[in-house]
């Protein structure tokens, strides 16, 4: 007698083989198409040593330092910021002149700003010059100008005859050789009376002590003068003045 098998047992099962199929086709296909889309074995290891290097952070660049403030040498070295431009950059000491042929433009008669007194200034000193004017008259305090700009020929004649009468030692720190006076920039001005109330009172007006009481020659180069001041503007006169520094020490900063 024959068995008989479960329904089951007799029909096939297909279903294993297609799976195993579908999987080796899966297979060659990936075999196939993986080196389009992950590149060569070298390539997928550079491409991982990129990632897995991190991105290098720029160092910013230096800023430029400078030296201390040089002592003051006897030399005539030319002025590093001497266009006309430059007035309120413009270092002028014992070592750096402007030279023989610098004449400022727009030179005015300081009588335009209604002050007594005689000589020229750049037009640009003018309206500031005018308000400490009145300033002091408010005061109570008459100003005039006993010196304003000076040409290199004056200067030159200038230093000639301090050094006639008090000799070369006297005329080196208290009168700055021809090139070198911050008076040829047409900005500077030696005041007469009022020595207190400018002392107190004049950089308010973009006006400031080159040489103050109390600062020692090795930073100025010359002796104190209570009465010569230099023209910044306003804005940098109060810099000046707020950072405790005299304008030479100012502007081998600013001028570096």
């Amino acid at each position: 007698m024959r068995h008989a098998y479960p329904a089951y047992r007799r029909r096939r099962d297909w279903r294993l083989p297609i799976f195993l199929a579908g999987l080796l086709v899966t297979a060659l296909v990936w075999v196939a198409i993986s080196p389009k889309i992950l590149g060569s074995p070298g390539e997928i290891g550079s491409v991982a040593a990129v990632a897995a290097t991190p991105t290098p952070i720029p160092s910013p660049t230096p800023t430029p330092t400078l030296g201390p403030l040089p002592a003051c040498t006897i030399g005539d070295v030319p002025a590093v910021h001497a266009q006309a431009s430059d007035w309120a950059r413009t270092l002028l000491d014992t070592t750096y002149t402007l030279g023989a042929s610098y004449v400022p433009p727009d030179l005015v008669p300081v009588s335009r700003a209604g002050i007594g007194g005689a000589g020229s200034v750049r037009s640009l000193v003018i309206d500031d010059l005018r308000a400490l004017t009145v300033a002091a008259r408010k005061a109570g305090v008459t100003l005039v100008v006993n010196s304003a700009y000076r040409s290199y020929a004056d200067q030159s004649a200038t230093f000639g005859q301090v050094k006639a009468s008090q000799g070369i030692d006297v005329a080196l720190a208290a009168a700055a050789r021809p090139g070198h006076s911050e008076h040829q920039l047409g900005t500077a001005i030696d005041f007469g009376g009022g020595a207190q109330w400018l002392s107190e009172n004049a950089w308010r007006y973009g006006f400031i002590s080159s040489y103050p009481a109390g600062a020692a020659r090795t930073v100025t180069c010359y002796v104190p003068e209570a009465w010569h001041y230099r023209y910044f503007g306003r804005a940098t006169d109060a810099a000046i003045h707020d950072s405790g520094l005299i304008p030479r020490q100012w502007l081998w900063i600013d001028a570096g």
